[in-house]
């Protein structure tokens, strides 16, 4: 399967490593729950910032942070999923992978890792599925969102990462950063979604 494939490189990488892709990818759905937060007004948009910005100060051996902490601070700002809107469901996943993140940095494990990588195209294919034609069967659907143009772009992402990343056998700060300015885009989400125009 195509996805085995594109992941068994995260079976054997580092720690950091894992845990770098990992924030790769949370701060390319980050904006899912920016959004929301400030539409919703709940002001808790900083508390999960903070977060994410905390592991890749130690990914760039800036800082040492206390995960557990982090963690907790994030599980109490989790909304309610009485909330069903597509803005609600995205900013849930954007939230749930920074905790996998977190947890992560904690335990740095393969599963967390993908847990993320799960969670960020599943962004992309509600997205899809969300603008499909009405009339797809359940088997043009999947074809549909599979071959998608963000689709595409996505898991070209997923893979780019990985590869740079198992091009530095260590850790460099300027590396890091690097991969972060890249995973933020300027802002926009991996299905097009920013603070400034949605």
């Amino acid at each position: 399967m195509y996805f085995d494939e594109l992941y068994a490189p995260l079976r054997d990488m580092q720690d950091w490593q894992q845990i770098a892709f990992s924030a790769a990818l949370c701060e390319r759905i980050f904006p899912h729950y920016a959004l929301y937060d400030s539409l919703s007004e709940t002001n808790q948009v900083n508390i999960a910032r903070t977060a994410l910005d905390q592991v890749w100060k130690q990914l760039s051996l800036r800082g040492n942070m206390n995960a557990d902490t982090q963690l907790t601070k994030i599980e109490a700002i989790v909304h309610s999923e009485e909330d069903e809107s597509f803005g609600a469901g995205l900013a849930f996943d954007a939230l749930v992978a920074l905790m996998a993140t977190l947890h992560c940095v904690d335990n740095a494990s393969f599963e967390d890792a993908a847990s993320v990588a799960h969670l960020s195209r599943e962004s992309v294919a509600k997205f899809v599925e969300l603008h499909a034609d009405d009339e797809l069967s359940d088997e043009q659907l999947i074809r549909h969102i599979s071959t998608h143009e963000l689709m595409v772009k996505e898991l070209a992402f997923h893979a780019d990462v990985i590869t740079l990343l198992l091009s530095q056998p260590i850790a460099k700060a300027s590396q890091i950063d690097q991969l972060k300015l890249v995973a933020i885009a300027d802002g926009v989400s991996n299905i097009g979604i920013s603070m400034s125009h949605g």
